[in-house]
This record gives C-alpha cells, structure tokens and sequence, in this order.
C-alpha cells in the first residue's frame, strides 16, 4: 500500500513538473498562452509569415522559439519587447518590416539567450538593443542586414550601467551596410556611448563575421572599457574598421582583417592591447593611431601581429596630440602597398620586430629589423612561417604583459597564438608574429560567411514577399515615393491607378520601385491600390493623395492624430484617435533609446489623457499603438514631444 501511494505521489509530482508547449500563430495566442505558461514552458510559433506582430515578453523563464527555425517570418511593424529573465528567444526571421523609430528587439531582462535570428532589410531605429538593466544577454547564430534606412542608428547597441554587463556576441554575422563611411552612428555594432565611457561593460564579442559594412566609419564602436574582441572577421569592408573609442582598455586579438579598408583605429583612451591579429590586403591604413584632442592615446600595446600587402601602419605623429607610451614588440611588417610606416612620433618603444619593405620612416637604432621572414602562402591564400623561419623561437620578453579582468575569461598570457595552437610557455621560445609554425594547421579565419548566423539562411526554408510600407500619403502636386521590396522569389507589379506608375513591373530578389505620382487636380482626396504578387503571396500598397485645392474643414474627414499642448508641463491630451472601442499602448523611449514607461488604456472616448508630472524635463519620442479587441493592430505612430 505504502509503494502505491509513493508511486502515485511521485507520477503526481512529475506530472506537475512537467513542462508545456504551447503552440501559436497570432499575437493573441501568444499572449494567451504567455498567460497560462510558467517556468520552463515553451511558446512555438508554427511556420508562416505574420504582420504587424508584437510580442512583450513579460514572464521569466520561458522558452519562445520557432519550429522549424527559420520558417516563421515577421513583417511590417512587428517587434519584441524581453521585460523577463531566463529567456530563450529564437529561430525567428524578421525581414522588411517598417517601425520608424522603434527597435525591432530591445532586451531588459537579464540571462536571456537570442539565438538563430535573422533581422533584415528593416526600416526602424535599432536592430537589437540591451539595455543597461540588463545582465549576461547571449547573442549567438543571429544575422543582422541592410538596414533600409540610413539615419543616426547603429544596428546592435549594448548600453552599459555601473555595474559590467558581461554579454555576449557569439558567430553573428553583419553584412551588406550601404551608406558613406561618414560618422552617421550606423556601426553594426555599439558597445556603451560616449557618457558610458567611464563604465565597465566586459563584453564579449567573438566568431563573428563583418562583410561589406560602411553605412559608418566604424564596424564594432567601443565606447565602454574592457570589452573583448576575439576570432572575428573583418572582410571587404571598403569605408570602415574596427574603432576603439572613449573607452580604456580594449582587447583586440586573433582577428582576421582582409581587403579593402577594415583595420584597426585607435581613436581615444589608454590601456589598450593589440596581438595575434592578421591583416591582409588592406587598401587603406592597416593601424591607426589617432592624434585625436578629445581623449589623447597613451599606454597603447601591440604584440604579435602579421600585417602583410597592406597599406600603412599611422603612428599618430601628426597633431598637438600623439600617443604615449606606445609599445610595438614582437610583430612582422612585410610587402607594403606602398611603405610600412606613417606619422611616427618618434617616441615609440619598438621591440624585436621583421620588416620588409619600404619602411616609410627612420629605421629606429634597436626593435625595428630589416629580416625576411620566411613566410609561405597556404592553400588557402593566407601567409604563415617556413619550418626554417627565423621567427621561430625569436620573441622577446620585454613588454608589459596583458591584464585579466575580473569576470572575464581570454588568452591573457598570449599561451595560443592566432589558430589557438599552444605557444611555448617561455616567451623567448615563442614565434614572433601572430602564428607560431606548424607542418598539420593551416592559417585561415576562424569566422566565416557560412559558419556565422542562422544555417538556415541558406537553405530557403521559406518563401517571403514584404515591403518597407503599406501605404502612402503623397502631396497634392505629385511627387515621386520609393517603396523597397524584400524577396527571395520573383515577383510582379499589377497596377490599374492611372494616376501612379512604376519604373519596375517586375523583378527577383530585392529592389527599389520608384513610384511616380502624378499632380491631384481634383479637390478631395483621392486613393489607389497597386498589388505585388510573388510566388505564393500578395501585397496591397495603398497611395493616398491629397487634394489638389484647399478645401473647408467640415469636408475633410478627420483621420490625424492630434496631440497637444507640446511642449508640455506634465498633461499631454491625445484627440481624433480611432474610432471603435480600441485598446492604446502608449510608451515613452528617450532619444537615445530608454524606455521611460508603457502603459496600456482602454480607449472609450475620442481622446487620451496622458500624466508626464514625474518625467524629467527633454525631448522624448511616444509611440501610440492602436489595437483592436482581439489584439491586432490597427494603427501606430511615432511623435515626437518636449517636456517643459
């Protein structure tokens, strides 16, 4: 009797403890089933591709996932919000959706895993942001592209508080960022701002993979201290590099950087280290040191690296500024594009170096030697030293050594060298450059465009047709409106407005249509529809134009959000919202991205009352999401407000 009751006691247990799947395909269901879930459960979304979409995530310890990954895709104005801990968020696509000044994923919670996500040909503020509440976020297998639009908005932004963050970037990948190269903050990724530059981050950004990014100066911006950068690459990057900014104390080792531009710049701050990198066919500087006003260079170490048919190394001599106390040991200059060296300072501290080729300043009287260093090209095109090269066995000892920061675990003792093969544990038996010889592994980066981001990338496991808007508002003179197509299958245009013509009727794959509106002669309003029709999908994009003739108010339909008094001192009335029994979300984001508040109204008249008495005084951004009873969305919009 006792072995029954335990046996029915334990089952009872069992069965409580068991995790549940749920299994979605709406926002509501979603919603719903966050409701029911505890810890442990999962959410799975099943394959489709959804509109306008947002998920809060709200509950700690839930696992939302999409089954397959890959096959579930999210457009238009949807986005996630991760308030909870302990979450697992992944196999999700987000491609061609449109949030204006909202980030597709922003992380508040902390030990959250992002994993296997794809974010791109987006128009909106951010990519993925975690917020300086945040603590341990893994970004892992994601993919982030082609930002639509080209504004002030960096793509993966981790913020920083007092306390270090410890997160993340693992085997991501970055790829194909249009713009000038100029400093128009739209780097892949942002660690800190510049207010941050004080603070701790200890970020870890490793295997990750950078190709065709200048959309800004600056790949990875670190603009917080002891972040370490390990086992990237940086390839075919034309306008940008990797730019250690305000804050001190950077780690950069074991990465590859290769054509083009796509280097190294040390802008600002101190206690840097540089070692066991390569870099190869830089078109531009390979290193640069800057004379830089703002925050002057000092205690800059470069240990161990290979830089090979690139252009040159700038020392920073040029300015009021240089650097100081700049440390150069152990490193192979050789075949230059043009000459080795720049801008020398003359105060270098240069210690056991090859060179070959011109060397571009005055060779120092020590550390700076004009020595072959028998170096060989790989099968895969990469340099690495001869069985009877002189570099062998040749370091020297003389450098400061690297600091380990708490928390932190890298190669601090340099005991690997750029293929993680184990260096020799005397120094001076150690190979001077970034590779120590080896007849079995060959030289090649550890990160690359097919071992980074999502697999499923490469498999098209689902068929998608999404545009960057749905609907148009045009000026009654006419104008002309460019609507961007994200598609992995072709497509066709069918249009019976014969006020709207396009310059494409039909394509494959992503494009730019050009919409050309013809001038309103008419006095109202008038609307047309023109369709996109892809293999398995449609779309309906919407061209609304205003009248051509002024027209009384009591003839023109009221559709626009009004919102006053702005500026204001702390109430702001929200007028003419939707008509229906609608429910409103209503957040607050700082213009740096810092949600302030989100509170949520059931809409019963035709305005909103907001209280601000307790925001500080500044500009915001308030964003107002209009939702139908069964949690669809109706309408949302951005506007921008002062508080007095």
């Amino acid at each position: 009797m006792k072995t029954s009751l335990l046996f029915s006691f334990l089952c009872f247990s069992l069965f409580l403890n068991a995790q549940v799947r749920y299994e979605v395909s709406s926002g509501t269901e979603f919603h719903t089933a966050q409701e029911q879930a505890v810890a442990g459960d999962s959410i799975v979304w099943i394959s489709g591709t959804y509109r306008s979409t947002r998920m809060d995530i709200n509950k700690d310890g839930l696992i939302i996932t999409a089954q397959p990954y890959g096959t579930v895709l999210f457009t238009g104005v949807s986005r996630v919000t991760i308030n909870a801990s302990d979450i697992t968020f992944s196999g999700f696509q987000y491609i061609g959706g449109f949030l204006g000044n909202l980030d597709v994923i922003r992380v508040f919670g902390s030990d959250v895993l992002i994993t296997h996500v794809n974010i791109q040909d987006y128009t909106c503020f951010k990519y993925l942001v975690v917020d300086e509440d945040s603590r341990r976020t893994t970004i892992s297998y994601c993919n982030f592209e082609n930002r639509l639009n080209l504004d002030d908005k960096n793509i993966l932004s981790i913020l920083v508080d007092n306390e270090p963050g410890y997160h993340k970037i693992q085997h991501c990948s970055f790829k194909n960022f249009d713009g000038s190269g100029n400093d128009l903050g739209i780097e892949p990724i942002r660690i800190g701002v510049s207010t941050q530059a004080h603070l701790d981050s200890r970020t870890l950004v490793e295997y990750c993979y950078f190709a065709r990014c200048s959309g800004d100066g600056e790949i990875i911006s670190h603009k917080a201290r002891q972040n370490v950068y390990r086992y990237n690459t940086f390839e075919d990057n034309a306008l940008a590099e990797l730019v250690l900014r305000h804050g001190d104390e950077g780690i950069v080792y074991g990465n590859f950087f290769l054509n083009n531009m796509g280097g190294i710049r040390v802008r600002e701050g101190s206690g840097h280290f540089i070692y066991n990198n390569y870099f190869q066919g830089l078109s531009r500087r390979s290193i640069f040191l800057q004379n830089d006003p703002s925050d002057p260079l000092s205690d800059i170490h470069i240990y161990h690296n290979i830089i090979i048919d690139s252009e040159e190394f700038r020392l920073g001599g040029v300015g009021a500024n240089p650097p100081n106390n700049v440390i150069i040991a152990n490193n192979i200059f050789v075949n230059p594009k043009s000459q080795l060296f720049d801008e020398e300072t003359g105060e270098e501290s240069w210690e056991n170096n090859f060179t070959i080729g011109n060397l571009g300043i005055e060779r120092p009287m020590t550390g700076l030697t004009e020595t072959d260093p028998a170096l060989y090209e790989n099968a895969e095109g990469y340099a690495q030293p001869e069985e009877n090269s002189p570099v062998i066995a040749s370091a020297s000892s003389a450098y400061p050594e690297v600091p380990l920061y708490t928390g932190m675990d890298y190669d601090h003792e340099l005991l690997w060298d750029l293929m993680k093969e184990p260096r020799p544990v005397s120094v001076t038996d150690r190979a001077i450059g970034a590779s120590e010889y080896s007849p079995t592994m060959l030289v090649q980066p550890h990160a690359t465009e097919t071992n980074s981001g999502p697999a499923y990338l490469f498999d098209n496991l689902i068929t998608y047709l999404t545009a960057n808007a749905t609907q148009i508002i045009a000026r009654a003179e006419g104008q002309n409106r460019l609507v961007n197509i994200s598609s992995n299958t072709d497509w066709r245009i069918e249009n019976d407005v014969d006020w709207v013509t396009t310059d494409l009727t039909s394509g494959a794959g992503n494009a730019a249509v050009n919409l050309i509106i013809a001038a309103n002669p008419e006095a109202v309003r008038r609307s047309g529809t023109i369709t996109i029709i892809g293999a398995a999908q449609m779309l309906d994009l919407t061209i609304n134009q205003d009248p051509g003739e002024l027209v009384s108010v009591i003839e023109v339909e009221k559709t626009e959000l009004v919102l006053f008094p702005n500026p204001t001192g702390g109430t702001l009335r929200l007028t003419n919202t939707p008509e229906g029994n609608h429910s409103a979300l209503l957040e607050l984001i700082t213009l740096e991205g810092k949600r302030v508040f989100s509170k949520s109204f059931r809409k019963t008249a035709d305005e909103l009352l907001l209280d601000l008495d307790d925001v500080q005084p500044g500009v915001y951004l308030l964003n107002i999401q209009f939702l139908y009873p069964n949690g669809v969305v109706h309408s949302e919009e951005t506007i921008k407000i002062v508080k007095k």
